[in-house]
């Protein structure tokens, strides 16, 4: 009589990792979420690059995202996801804040931006 139990023992602890691992890092779409929510972040980051620029050549803070001689980046802005645009707006004479529709909530200790998606930056002009 052959014995099958080590094959079965062996089988149910590989679908038991599998199913952890799974839970532990959200599985693909997860991995899918925060591959958009980078792109979503690092398009703001250009656009307060350019924003940054911007006021640097005219002395205040200015919220039209279009390139100029002196600052020609050409930041992305709308979502590339759901084409939505982000959005900018002058929340003090020195700060701006920047949103975007991010699927997954903040993360970390220190998040980089609130629960509605937005990120308020300082931008101090020389």
């Amino acid at each position: 009589m052959v014995r099958r139990w080590p094959v079965w023992a062996l089988t149910a602890l590989s679908l038991a990792i599998l199913v952890a691992g799974i839970v532990a890092t959200g599985g693909p779409a997860q991995g899918r979420a925060e591959k958009r929510d980078r792109t979503r972040g690092q398009d703001l980051a250009q656009i307060q690059s350019l924003l940054f620029c911007k006021a640097q050549q005219a002395g205040q803070v200015l919220t039209d995202p279009t390139p100029t001689e002196a600052c020609p980046m050409t930041p992305r802005l709308a979502d590339p996801f759901t084409q939505a645009p982000y959005r900018l707006e002058l929340v003090a004479p020195d700060s701006i804040r920047l949103c975007a529709a991010f699927e997954l909530p903040p993360a970390g200790p220190i998040p980089d931006r609130d629960a509605s998606g937005c990120t308020v930056q300082r931008i101090v002009v020389d």
